[in-house]
């Protein structure tokens, strides 16, 4: 069974994904027109300057229109699509919609090269192992603060669990979270057990699955939909290998859902989080009331830090933090 390599960062993610707001064009009124005219599509996968997008019951193939050079797109993407004009063409991308979330990366904290893991998802579930839960907690502050930066809600689930057999450091993690309002399950894709509680947190929404390497995100994902190595082998060369090397995304049938696995990585950077804004993705000290309006809970005057509802966990996690992100300053 494959185990956690925390050392190896499987960064192996297109460019297509580097962070980019979806630009606005100055249209004529009859070029609007023809654009809204065109349908709709959610992006799956991405792949050197095309993109495998989800139109009603079918996937298509489609690259980047002329007027779109130099546009980038991330797999959760709404955009509109031209259909091809011939045998020989196919399906052109003509404009990237508004996103309503995104979930960013930096390679590091003090790298500003953002990258968008997931583009208008609702919930960013961070798979940990049951027998790294210090490593995983870890990842999974931080993805809770890059969530809630890019508008999505984070939910937990602890993998692995037949390869412990006391399980009270596993409800204790639970428990913790719980009361941030982080849902939370616990699974063993071997056995299956949580896979039902796994499923009521997924259902009628997009996810996406991250977490480090080896926690079983991918076979998670084979549980949640048997046919997806059938499937991906099916999006031609959209499709991955055993070991996921860029996100995809795929339907699960019955909870009407999306899930998008995504690869492996040894931590996720906040490059895009400003310090002084830290403290309001921590739900524990977001609503502290302190003397100085931009206290950031470092040993300023009148600061209420000491007061505040949090587990010694996640101060250290908010402390390490803090001093990551103003390392870049």
């Amino acid at each position: 069974m494959p185990r956690i390599d925390v050392e190896s960062y499987e960064d192996d993610w297109e460019d297509a994904e580097r962070a980019e707001t979806p630009r606005s064009r100055k249209l004529s009124v009859a070029a609007r027109k023809r654009i809204d005219d065109f349908d709709t599509a959610r992006v799956v996968a991405v792949d050197r300057g095309r993109v495998l997008v989800a139109l009603e019951d079918r996937f298509v193939e489609a690259a980047f229109a002329g007027t779109m050079r130099g546009t980038k797109a991330a797999v959760g993407d709404r955009v509109r699509i031209r259909p091809r004009r011939h045998d020989t063409d196919v399906a052109r991308v003509v404009e990237v919609l508004p996103r309503s979330s995104a979930l960013i990366r930096t390679g590091d904290d003090d790298s500003a090269d953002e990258r968008v893991v997931v583009a208008n998802a609702d919930l960013a579930v961070v798979v940990i192992a049951a027998d790294h839960l210090v490593a995983g907690t870890r990842l999974l502050d931080r993805v809770m603060v890059a969530a809630s930066a890019g508008g999505l809600a984070t939910a937990v689930c602890i993998n692995k669990v037949d390869l412990v057999g006391d399980r009270a450091a596993v409800t204790d993690v639970l428990e913790r979270y719980a009361t941030l309002d982080v849902a939370g399950t616990a699974t063993s894709a071997v056995t299956g057990e949580g896979i039902g509680s796994l499923e009521a947190l997924l259902g009628d929404r997009w996810s996406a699955f991250a977490g480090h390497s080896g926690v079983g995100k991918s076979s998670l994902y084979n549980r949640l939909i048997p046919e997806a190595d059938q499937v991906i082998g099916a999006m031609g060369r959209f499709g991955g290998r055993h070991t996921t090397v860029a996100a995809r995304a795929l339907r699960v049938e019955r909870l009407d859902a999306w899930l998008v696995d995504t690869p492996g990585v040894r931590s996720l950077g906040l490059g895009g989080v400003d310090a002084r804004d830290l403290a309001r993705h921590f739900p524990e000290l977001a609503t502290l009331s302190c003397r100085l309006d931009d206290c950031v809970h470092d040993g300023e005057p009148g600061c209420t830090i000491a007061a505040a509802p949090i587990h010694p966990d996640r101060l250290a996690s908010y402390r390490r933090l803090l001093a990551a992100v103003r390392a870049r300053d």
